[in-house]
């Protein structure tokens, strides 16, 4: 995670070291070893397959989407596959480097994607550090259209009701029509100076969508208008310097019956009423990264890389792992009786769900993992930094 301000990169810092930096300019964040495990359990690995050269060291939120019984990736470059979830045969494949050959944006490195995928009305859709969205056939990728937007796509863009909604990083929030790509209506964003490198992906629920935003709040409006619904702050800046004041809410909202979940940077955890818009309970907690949920327990990866499973209803902590810290952790991901985690080192850690107890890790590509795995049933898909997309399992 990086720092931005209004706009344009101030600093190459991962969120691992902005977290110890907030705290002391003393103090250096340590990056823990791998530890020694007795029987560690280990992943299957049931396929692998590529797609062009991934993501690099760029950051990016680009990962899986699940849909129509393909499974749809991406490179930052241009290329975006649709591959079978059985055993990675590729079904078709598309580059986009040919939208950017012509015209004022033909000297960028390829097409910058690095919000998505996300799927919806037999599209997929993709969105592009250019300022583009676009929208591909599901079933054979050809372009069906594409629309300039007012910033960076850096998050999953939301297709909710015939409305596809973006959170760009310039404090717009957009909406597109699903069929034409045509321009529907904006809502502007309170920019604070200093950014994290990210936006929230857009959440929904009863044709609301929902997002966090720059300045430590999340937001509710009326998909298909735009009207604002509700705001709800998680963070107030405080700090006695810019980067202690840096409050972005990136984490997207996840919604669980009639409440949803969200995180603020240098903020709290928060379980917001869907209704209203009210606070139920918050906690002081710093995070970035997804959240996941199973029955009561909500877990979640704090900026310096402390695993957390918290009783939704309350706020009430059931465990901390800390044996990870400093490996710039993806969010978690719950699969059966076993929570699965990321690391920058291209490492898949199991953990117990219940304890929190490390059970073993095995390592998937040493590039790098970077987003949350995707689940679908008893599979995992994850993709790596440098493009290598696989499917696992844990036994």
């Amino acid at each position: 995670m990086l720092l931005a301000r209004k706009g344009w990169l101030a600093g190459l810092l991962s969120a691992v070291v902005l977290a110890g930096c907030a705290s002391s300019d003393d103090e250096a964040e340590v990056i823990s070893p791998l530890p020694e495990l007795q029987n560690p359990l280990e992943a299957t690995v049931l396929w692998q397959e590529r797609v062009g050269k991934g993501v690099e060291d760029y950051w990016s939120s680009l990962s899986p989407a699940l849909a129509y019984d393909k499974l749809f990736v991406a490179e930052r470059f241009g290329v975006v596959k649709a591959l079978s979830p059985e055993d990675g045969s590729e079904l078709w494949i598309t580059n986009l480097r040919r939208e950017f050959a012509e015209g004022a944006l033909q000297k960028n490195d390829g097409a910058r994607l690095s919000g998505g995928l996300a799927t919806g009305f037999n599209k997929v859709f993709a969105g592009s550090e250019n300022g583009m969205l676009f929208a591909l056939s599901a079933d054979d990728g050809e372009v069906v259209w594409q629309a300039p937007t007012r910033g960076e796509v850096l998050a999953d863009p939301a297709v909710i009701g015939r409305m596809v909604i973006v959170n760009t990083a310039a404090g717009k929030v957009q909406a597109f029509d699903v069929d034409s790509g045509e321009f529907q209506w904006q809502m502007d964003l309170v920019m604070p100076p200093l950014l994290l490198r990210g936006s929230s992906g857009i959440a929904q629920s009863q044709g609301a969508a929902l997002f966090g935003t720059p300045d430590g709040k999340v937001g509710a409006l009326f998909a298909e208008t735009g009207a604002p619904i509700w705001e709800a702050r998680l963070a107030e800046a405080t700090g006695a310097n810019e980067l202690e004041r840096v409050i972005d809410v990136d984490v997207k909202p996840l919604v669980r019956g009639d409440n949803l979940y969200s995180a603020a940077f240098n903020g709290n955890l928060a379980s917001i009423e869907l209704r209203s818009g009210r606070v139920l309970w918050s906690r002081q907690y710093s995070s970035y990264t997804p959240l996941a949920i199973q029955g009561f327990a909500l877990y979640m990866t704090d900026s310096r890389g402390t695993l957390y499973s918290i009783d939704r209803r309350n706020g009430l902590e059931n465990w901390a792992n800390s044996a990870l810290s400093g490996r710039m952790l993806t969010g978690p991901q719950v699969i059966g009786d076993h929570l699965v985690v990321g690391d920058f080192e291209g490492y898949l850690h199991i953990l117990d769900r219940s304890t929190g107890e490390l059970l073993g890790y095995t390592r998937i590509d040493s590039s790098g993992l970077y987003t949350q795995p995707m689940r679908d049933g008893d599979t995992l898909y994850l993709q790596s930094r440098s493009g290598r997309i696989a499917a696992v399992t844990i036994p």
